[in-house]
């Protein structure tokens, strides 16, 4: 899948992160690095495939975008 096609299909996009939610799982991807992935479930990182730095990043995102980005799903 290409970078356009994961934005296009993202829920969220934050300083080029995609954030979709899936049905108890949050997937992140790095747009400008599709082989970094995470998974936020319950507001944590529970899988990566990015540095630590990294998902302290994408968690803090989260963090401060999570009600936006669940009133986008539910609207």
């Amino acid at each position: 899948m290409s970078a356009q096609n994961i934005a296009d299909n993202a829920d969220m996009i934050v300083a080029g992160y995609a954030y979709t939610i899936h049905e108890d799982y949050i997937e992140v991807i790095d747009l400008s690095d599709l082989t970094k992935r995470a998974v936020l479930q319950n507001g944590d990182v529970v899988e990566s495939m990015m540095s630590d730095e990294e998902d302290d990043v994408i968690l803090n995102y989260y963090n401060r975008n999570k009600e936006i980005l669940e009133a986008a799903v539910n609207a």
